[in-house]
């Protein structure tokens, strides 16, 4: 297996964005999102707030708009809680 975790942190102008998912949702959410180039970075870091699972992501600041309609999109088939952008 791969060793990534010595990769660099993303531009330090990408938005850092949390995503409320069910755990048994996550494939497919990363999946969803990868078929959109360049505009989501899924990760697979997990914040755990009031007992719920927060799933870390960077967006592209000017793909911001299209990535809210796509999570939109993806509540018609899977769990997409709150989204919680970092400041």
């Amino acid at each position: 297996m791969i060793d990534l975790s010595d990769l660099p942190p993303p531009a330090p102008e990408a938005l850092i964005v949390y995503v409320e998912l069910r755990e048994e949702d996550v494939h497919f959410f990363d999946s969803a999102l990868k078929a959109f180039d360049h505009t989501v970075n899924p990760r697979r870091d997990v914040k755990l707030i009031n007992g719920k699972l927060y799933y870390k992501n960077y967006v592209a600041p000017d793909f911001w708009p299209d990535v809210q309609s796509i999570l939109e999109t993806l509540r018609q088939y899977i769990f997409v809680g709150d989204i919680v952008l970092e400041p």
